[in-house]
């Protein structure tokens, strides 16, 4: 189990986000756990963050940045490499962190046999569950599955582990959590948290958001990995939705149509349907299709 309070190092990568970066940064500093140490790694802003992070007089605080961005990874491997803690974890700029994550997940670390990453819940701003149910044990075929949450928010790993597999790939534009998380799979075991320690920020110009950025990631995913026909479907499912919530219908149509030949699943025939209609149609009727799907999981539950 190691050291029985293993110190903390939490990597918040950051650039132009000046808005809702302080929000995040205090949610990490306000912890109940009090060994801990924020990086927080700057890709070059030029708006207010600089003097967002200086109104902070915290010693547990470093502040580095850099003249430019070289992507939101880059910015997470340099701070895995100035980290000094047994475990490092990770928060995005419009995420945050309730008061007690990381005693949890430092509980569960200890608890469990040496695990290299430990998960936790997560909810959207407006409380919506996000977390699919997680692991506790080998996480391999449940990642290949894409039924482990791999949010980068949620991530409590041993620091040796995720520089071992080489940290984040930087030349994914996307998918770079779970990408992660299956090389670290590989490693050792998973243990996960259940209660909802995570709540994830709605500023929308998350690059999962960017069509190309999905496009551009999923041959590379493929090739890397042999993943059931299901995962596929649900990648390229999710690459065409998002072409068409961009209004790139006729961009999104292959993906859809792949998707479908896979793995027939709801939303990608709702969307390839509604792509021929008009934008305000489509927003319309997959609004819709979430709302049932939403009301059939409660019942569910």
């Amino acid at each position: 189990m190691g050291n029985l309070t293993p110190r903390v190092s939490v990597v918040l990568p950051t650039r132009n986000r000046g808005g809702v970066v302080g929000g995040a940064m205090e949610s990490v500093l306000d912890q109940t756990y009090d060994d801990l140490e924020l990086l927080v790694v700057d890709g070059g802003s030029d708006d207010e963050t600089p003097a967002v992070v200086g109104e902070f007089d915290d010693p547990r605080l470093t502040y580095l940045r850099k003249p430019r961005g070289e992507g939101v990874s880059a910015a997470r491997n340099e701070g895995l490499r100035l980290a000094d803690g047994d475990l490092v974890a990770f928060v995005d700029a419009d995420d945050r962190w309730r008061p007690g994550k990381l005693r949890a997940q430092v509980r569960a670390y200890r608890a469990a046999d040496d695990p290299v990453v430990v998960t936790a819940g997560i909810e959207k701003a407006h409380g919506e569950p996000l977390t699919r149910e997680g692991v506790d044990g080998d996480a391999r075929a449940t990642l290949r599955r894409l039924d482990a949450p791999t949010y980068t928010s949620i991530l409590l790993a041993r620091r040796d582990a995720v520089r071992a597999v080489g940290g984040f790939d930087e030349s994914l534009p996307c998918f770079e959590d779970w990408d992660l998380c299956m090389r670290l799979a590989r490693e050792g075991s998973f243990a996960h948290v259940p209660e909802t320690l995570v709540v994830k920020g709605t500023t929308g110009d998350n690059v999962s958001a960017d069509p190309d950025a999905l496009f551009a990631a999923l041959p590379r995913i493929f090739e890397r990995y042999d993943l059931p026909a299901a995962a596929r479907a649900q990648f390229l499912a999710d690459a065409g939705v998002t072409a068409c919530e961009a209004g790139r219908f006729e961009a999104a149509r292959p993906y859809l149509r792949r998707a479908l030949r896979l793995d027939w699943r709801p939303n990608a025939a709702a969307a390839l349907a509604l792509s021929y209609a008009t934008p305000r149609a489509f927003d319309v009727g997959m609004n819709a299709l979430y709302t049932v799907e939403r009301a059939a999981t409660r019942h569910q539950n």
